[in-house]
Formats: C-alpha cells, structure tokens, sequence
C-alpha cells in the first residue's frame, strides 16, 4: 500500500511542476487580448561577407518592410495584418540577424469567455528584397550565395582540371553530396522571412499545459531550412564554404488553451476552470498524503499490538 501512495504522490507533484523550457526562436503569446511575435533569426555563413551594420526600423522609417510584411500576412490570412512592428538588423562578416517583433490585428475573435485565434498567418513569407542601404537582408540566397555557388558549379563543369587552381569540387545539402544545380537551386530561393515551414496545423504541434503558471504551449522545430556546402579542392589546401539557417518555434497562451486545425481556442474568461482543476490536483495531493499517514498509524499499531 505504502509503495502505491508514493507512486501516486510523485506522479501528482510532477504534473504540477513546470515543463523543461527549450529555446524557440519564432516567439508567438496570447494573453487573452493580443496576438504578439518575436522572431530572432539568425544566418550563419562563409561563402561571402556581410556589411558590419546595426539598424533599427519601425513601421513608419521601414516602409518597404511595413508593406512587404503585410501583404506576406494577407497572402495566408486576408484578415491579418500588423498593428505595430519593428524590426533590427545586426550583421557583421559571417553573420546575419534579424529581430521582428509585431502585434498581430483581425487574427482573433473573443464569444463570451472563449477567444478564437486564427493562426494561419504563421506560415506568411516575405519574397521582397528589402534592403537597409545596399545590403539586401532578407533576398541573401539570390544576392549574395548564390553567385558563389554558380562560380564553383561552373569551374566544376571541366573534368580532371576545372581551371588552374581548383582541382575538385563537391557541393552538400544537409551533408548528402548533391548536384551543384540542387545548391544553386536551393541558395537561389531562400529568404530569411519565410515561414513556410510553419504551416503544419497547429494541433500536429506539441502541446503542454503548465498548471504551475497556467499556461498552454505549443513547440515545433521544423526541418532545417537551409544547410549548404561546398567543399573545394585547390592545388595545395581544400576548404568548405557554407551557408546555415534553422529555427524553431514556441507558442504561448496564458491559460487553457486547445488546437483544431490551425484554429486557437483559449479561454479567457475568470479563470474557473484553472481554479477547478487546481484544487482537484490539491485534493488528489492531500488525499495522497493522508493515505500514508493512516497507512503508517494502523502499521504502529500492528506493531504495539503484537508486544
């Protein structure tokens, strides 16, 4: 008996305890009255080299970016749009980051103590060349990657002797040797604000509820968006080029919160029912703990019974 209360205890504590947190770098929170995300996105490469820059726009000083951004939204969701934006970009040699942070607009319903959130424009993606000066930062793969890549494709095209430095080349996506029209391909079309990865439903995500904070999230780490190399053979040295970008996403609704489709319903009336489960879980607690302690009491008793 005493085995099966502790058993039972453990696994009552646990569920109350918060879920491990693992970093997310497309950021999306309902709090009961408005849509907001947060994307920190960041592009890792060798194949050329970046500006050193740091630039800050907003809705009025980014009006390329403004309008790219919505008609991305309305191209997934016609209701969608943003209600404030702004938007940084940092990069220096090798690196490129993006942070976008914006309120969502005509994405959400609220019928009584139920809201309905349509998450559809998750999945928006940006095609424009947007541009801080002459740097290109969101068209990377056509403007700066994928010149690189037709270089070597070509030299590539001579056999034995592509020209006369570069002995051999091989060109990699995901660490699979490919053709170099697969890279080229691949390069040519990425763009940094594409979330078209995130266009599986919502309720195919993984979801967790958090009675410690009274939270519902949803995480997904999508497939890498772009992994690829090219390793190249000189006279005397080999080198590998490359061009990285990945990201996962988090999704966050204070209270109890359900998926259908890409459908969000939280719950955003006084908070009851998380009272009510509340106390169930403290009631299975207590009730758990008072079975030991009439467990250990009648085993004393045994005990002094038999002297």
């Amino acid at each position: 008996m005493r085995p099966v209360a502790a058993v039972i205890l453990i696994l009552i504590v646990a569920s109350v305890c918060a879920a491990p947190a693992s970093a997310a770098d497309v950021t999306i929170t309902f709090d009961k009255q408005q849509v907001q995300a947060k994307m920190i996105l960041s592009v890792h490469q060798n194949m050329t080299r970046f500006p050193n820059q740091a630039t800050s726009l907003d809705a009025s000083s980014g009006a390329n970016v403004s309008s790219a951004i919505n008609e991305a939204l309305r191209g997934v969701d016609p209701s969608a749009s943003f209600s404030a934006l702004s938007v940084k970009v940092k990069s220096n040699a090798t690196w490129l980051n993006l942070t976008v942070v914006m309120s969502l607009a005509g994405v959400s319903e609220r019928r009584g103590d139920v809201a309905d959130v349509n998450m559809t424009w998750k999945a928006f993606n940006t095609t424009a060349d947007l541009r801080v000066g002459n740097f290109s930062y969101n068209t990377v793969g056509s403007r700066y990657f994928r010149p690189v890549v037709d270089f070597y494709q070509n030299a590539s095209k001579f056999e034995n002797n592509p020209n006369a430095t570069i002995k051999a080349v091989t060109f990699f996506v995901n660490g699979t040797s490919v053709a170099g029209a697969s890279v080229a391909n691949l390069v040519g079309n990425f763009t940094v604000l594409d979330f078209r990865s995130l266009d599986l439903p919502l309720d195919q995500w993984n979801r967790t509820y958090n009675l410690a904070n009274n939270t519902t999230t949803w995480r997904y780490a999508p497939p890498t968006i772009l992994n690829a190399s090219i390793r190249v053979q000189e006279l005397n040295k080999t080198f590998t080029l490359f061009s990285y970008y990945a990201y996962g996403a988090l999704i966050t609704v204070q209270g109890l919160a359900s998926a259908h489709g890409n459908l969000l319903r939280a719950n955003v009336g006084t908070g009851q029912q998380e009272w009510i489960m509340a106390a169930a879980v403290l009631v299975a607690v207590v009730a758990a703990v008072v079975v030991q302690v009439v467990f250990r009491r009648k085993r004393k008793t045994l005990r002094l019974g038999r002297r």
